[in-house]
């Protein structure tokens, strides 16, 4: 009798240690995720998980670099960290990998890209000017589907020389029916305070426009959420419901 007595407590002490050990347990969540976006696990790096397709197009796109393009197609959201403008502008970059695919750039060079490509950032500042791209490989050459390319600058009186090059596809905007590029003109013209989110993107195709319409080649690309500010407020408050 008295064995099984003892059996029986030590079984009891070893469930009561078990339960102890579950409830020390904290579970932290990745983020928050957006309206029809995964969760993203990832910090940074030079590669993303494939968005699928859109329209009929992959998220690698019909030419040029795929990896690239993947990246431009993210569709993954988490918390964005902010940083300060001048942080994203001045982050320097390999001359080697200039107007090169991904996949032909030396080891070193890709992770010190990797270092900083990838990452969650928000940004404030205005906008300086928006285009509607013309079709692309990211998005397999389409008429319809085409990124807007906007100018992020640090002050209204700012131009395109010194600024941050952040763009809003057609992925993302298929979720967000306020961001149209007459909106998007309104922030301009108004110039009304910004706070972008999205992901940090190191683009080699374009190094010849730095010092002439941009100040880096890094952007943010694709841009998760556009805010702004209004009538003097320090509220931000989504571009899909700003009555601009």
């Amino acid at each position: 009798m008295r064995n099984v007595r003892t059996q029986f407590l030590l079984i009891f002490l070893a469930i009561a240690l078990l339960l102890s050990a579950c409830g020390a347990v904290t579970i932290t969540p990745v983020g928050t995720p957006g309206t029809g976006t995964a969760v993203s696990s990832q910090i940074h790096g030079n590669t993303a998980s494939d968005s699928g397709s859109f329209n009929g197009c992959p998220a690698k796109g019909d030419g040029g670099d795929p990896q690239l393009n993947t990246l431009k197609n993210r569709m993954d959201t988490t918390t964005w960290v902010p940083i300060p403008f001048s942080q994203l502008e001045q982050l320097p970059w390999p001359k080697a990998i200039e107007r090169k695919d991904m996949s032909t750039w030396s080891q070193a060079d890709y992770n010190t890209v990797a270092q900083n490509n990838g990452r969650p950032n928000s940004i404030t500042g205005y906008l300086a000017n928006v285009r509607r791209e013309g079709p692309e490989s990211p998005n397999c050459h389409s008429q319809t589907d085409r990124d807007f390319h906007i100018w992020l600058v640090d002050h209204p009186t700012t131009d395109r020389t010194n600024s941050i090059v952040v763009e809003a596809t057609p992925r993302v905007r298929a979720n967000h029916t306020g961001w149209t590029i007459d909106r998007i003109n309104t922030i301009v013209k108004q110039q009304i305070p910004v706070r972008i989110s999205g992901w940090t993107m190191l683009d080699p195709e374009h190094p010849d426009q730095v010092g002439q319409t941009r100040g880096t080649i890094w952007e943010i690309h694709p841009i998760m959420q556009i805010e702004v500010q209004l009538n003097g407020s320090n509220n931000w408050i989504p571009l899909d419901s700003a009555n601009l």
